[in-house]
């Protein structure tokens, strides 16, 4: 009787890659509980011994689904930073990077809300959050003071969470507006006295 060929296997140097990238297509289309072997397996069409092959449990893949993601969101807003001229253009790139990237790539809105809501039940994921703050500061600061990147980019946060949630997406003269408004304000608090450092005097008491 002749035996059974063995079917070819199949050349994928990339599935691992391709498994990241299905999680963050279940990520951002049925959240983080929405994450299963089976689901991702669909989505990446690979079998479930690959995914256990490249990764020792879900939590692993989920942790380099939001890694992938966060790099992928730094990087570009740092990119469209670095093309900006000071001044008037940068915030016109600001709210670019708000408005037209999140349209151009919905799912990396989703993406990042599920990180948001994540990193509240799972505190490691902070080390994630803090990238992306971290690198993002780091980008305006090139062009703004590190008191006005920092208030700009906590306005950009949260018209991110706004805008993953919002029936009636902000209009680009609003973000404009308010970008505007804490580039203002970031001004004026970079030229506002720091408090001094070091110990005080006590104060003295008049006695009664």
């Amino acid at each position: 009787m002749p035996s059974t060929p063995r079917r070819a296997r199949r050349h994928d140097p990339n599935r691992k890659e391709r498994i990241v990238e299905a999680a963050l297509l279940v990520l951002a289309r049925d959240g983080v509980a929405g994450i299963t072997h089976r689901a991702i397996g669909t989505a990446a069409d690979v079998p479930l011994g690959s995914i256990t092959y490249h990764f020792a449990t879900l939590d692993d893949i989920v942790a380099l689904a939001f890694q992938t993601h966060v790099d992928r969101l730094a990087s570009r807003f740092e990119d469209r930073l670095a093309a900006c001229e000071s001044g008037p253009d940068v915030i016109e790139c600001i709210v670019s990077a708000i408005t037209d990237d999140l349209a151009a790539h919905p799912n990396e809105l989703a993406v990042t809300y599920e990180l948001y809501g994540d990193t509240v039940r799972r505190p490691d994921n902070k080390r994630l959050t803090q990238q992306w703050m971290v690198r993002a500061e780091d980008a305006l600061a090139q062009h703004f003071d590190r008191a006005t990147a920092r208030l700009v980019d906590v306005v950009v946060e949260g018209l991110m969470v706004h805008i993953s949630i919002a029936q009636q997406p902000i209009s680009k003269q609003e973000v404009r507006a308010l970008l505007t408004t804490a580039v203002s304000a970031g001004a004026s608090l970079d030229s506002m006295p720091q408090p001094r450092t070091g110990s005080t005097s006590p104060r003295k008491t008049t006695a009664r």
